[in-house]
């Protein structure tokens, strides 16, 4: 179990001087420049299906192996993970990038959110499904949650995962792209 941590005098001094020293825009500008994984997290909560594009994940650690999503507080993907215990994180390949509009609520074509736009690989019963063709697929239990501004931090047990040699699609300065080894460029 991960024990939450209260913040410290240094923590709490440090977020008292960003408050007052970096505007939103200026912020969410240098935000911009982190090239991150494009990921789709799912759930099912209430017998519906959910699923969104995000950004904010990492590997947390090996042993025991655990990753972080965040996910905007006010959605109902949110409410969704909280009640469910269990989601889903898909790491798109370099060619999915409709997927990642799609489930971001902005596809070229067809309907936002429709799960039709790739397929899915069922599991047993009470498993979450997972996406066909992503570079890694993993199923997770929800172990911690933390409130940090706007967003939830959700820590969470890997039960199983998937991966594949596909180039993983990335997001940078507001542009889809995919990693290059440096004798390709």
């Amino acid at each position: 179990m991960i024990e939450p941590l209260g913040p410290t005098v240094a923590v709490k001094t440090a977020r008292s001087a960003a408050l007052e020293s970096v505007s939103r825009d200026t912020f969410l500008s240098a935000m911009r420049q982190a090239a991150s994984p494009v990921c789709v997290v799912t759930t099912t909560s209430n017998g519906q299906r959910m699923a969104l594009t995000v950004s904010s994940f990492l590997s947390v650690s090996a042993d025991p192996p655990l990753i972080s999503v965040c996910i905007n507080r006010d959605s109902r993907m949110c409410s969704a993970m909280t009640d469910s215990g269990i989601f889903g994180v898909h790491i798109l390949a370099a060619d999915q990038a409709h997927i990642a509009d799609c489930f971001a609520g902005r596809p070229k074509t067809g309907q936002a959110y429709d799960f039709s736009c790739v397929e899915w690989i069922n599991q047993s019963d009470g498993r979450e499904p997972m996406m066909s063709g992503v570079s890694m697929s993993a199923e997770c239990s929800i172990v911690s949650a933390t409130d940090a501004g706007t967003h939830r931090l959700f820590i969470a047990a890997v039960n199983s995962l998937t991966t594949n040699e596909k180039r993983p699609l990335l997001y940078w300065n507001r542009l889809y792209g995919f990693p290059a080894h440096a004798s390709e460029v």
